[in-house]
């Protein structure tokens, strides 16, 4: 049976040689859920893409319906440890970058289960340059989509979104090579106050990494077809976007490239849940779940052997003293 991690892994794969039909440069947008103007999901608006295909299966039909299906969402309500749909995501898939909203809607018969979501593709974009001009405009494109009960509205805003994100890639910023993963972030991210004392957060995420990945590596090391890794790390802010590309790009210098990396940003709590990997529906639970019933990776009391400590210790050290030349360097001299 096709599966819809083996789905993702052949789009990858075929991205890295270029998918028929997106070129560089190339930006599409979808929407897909639940929306007063239909009786059921959404018809499919935008999804013109391989890559936006494989996202509503992955996220939508897997992760939320898996969930809903499963009845683990409606456990966490029981039990008041549910937070509500609410969400931007980016999600990093060979050379192509998807960003996205999604946040709690209901069908033309009030059922509420499922939210509503918009998402964006973008080729061979450089990360910086989608945060900055993609993102803000989705939550100008949720606004409208909650302000209309009209299938025909929604149609409108979303083809009006897309002329707009074809001409901001019209003026050739977004086509420049995406920019390299600063190989310093490891000394950025061992100074965020919010890790804790003594580098305890950044041993523990480094130590899940460890434990739980069997990614192995980076770069040509690294295997797409390898069980997904989670982390929940906490941010200064719920939409610290600076922050959340800081752990990007860090584990894009570890795992590689070709390595789906999804980011989940709670647009009320300041923490970020990130797969590596081939989400499941398991891994997709934490979007409705609160800190109780699924706590950060800086509070899990692992049990680390001190070696591993010393060399992460070593690491950040080693990079923290090369940012630090680097910077003088850059000084005029006396």
């Amino acid at each position: 049976m096709t599966t819809v991690a083996s789905i993702l892994r052949r789009i990858v794969q075929r991205l890295g040689a270029g998918e028929k039909g997106v070129s560089q440069g190339k930006v599409f947008t979808a929407v897909f859920g639940k929306h007063p103007g239909w009786d059921d999901h959404i018809d499919d608006i935008g999804l013109d893409t391989d890559v936006l295909i494989a996202v509503k299966r992955a996220l939508y039909i897997r992760g939320v319906g898996g969930n809903v299906d499963g009845g683990s969402w409606e456990k966490l309500e029981r039990e008041q440890q549910a937070v509500p749909f609410g969400h931007v995501f980016i999600w990093l898939m060979g050379p192509d970058i998807v960003v996205g909203r999604l946040w709690p809607s209901q069908d033309g018969k009030g059922r509420a289960s499922y939210p509503m979501v918009v998402c964006v593709q973008c080729s061979r974009s450089p990360l910086p340059w989608v945060c900055d001009n993609v993102l803000p405009r989705l939550e100008r494109i949720e606004t409208a989509c909650r302000n209309t009960m009209s299938p025909e509205e929604v149609r409108r805003i979303v083809g009006d979104a897309q002329n707009e994100f074809r001409q901001l890639t019209g003026a050739g910023e977004s086509t420049s090579a995406p920019a390299r993963a600063d190989v310093h972030v490891l000394a950025t991210l061992a100074r965020l106050p919010h890790l804790g004392p003594g580098r305890q957060g950044l041993h523990r995420i480094l130590y899940c990494l460890d434990r739980e990945s069997a990614l192995g590596g980076s770069g040509a090391d690294a295997r797409q077809d390898s069980p997904p890794v989670a982390l929940r790390v906490p941010v200064v802010s719920p939409m610290a976007h600076a922050e959340v590309l800081l752990w990007v790009n860090f584990l894009r210098i570890r795992f590689g490239s070709e390595v789906p990396i999804l980011s989940l940003m709670p647009v009320r709590n300041a923490w970020v849940d990130t797969v590596i990997g081939m989400p499941t529906d398991a891994h997709l639970f934490c979007l409705r779940a609160s800190l109780n019933a699924m706590p950060l990776t800086t509070s899990i009391p692992y049990h680390m052997d001190p070696e591993f400590v010393a060399r992460v210790d070593q690491l950040v050290e080693d990079s923290l003293r090369e940012t630090d030349d680097e910077s003088g360097s850059d000084q005029p001299l006396g």
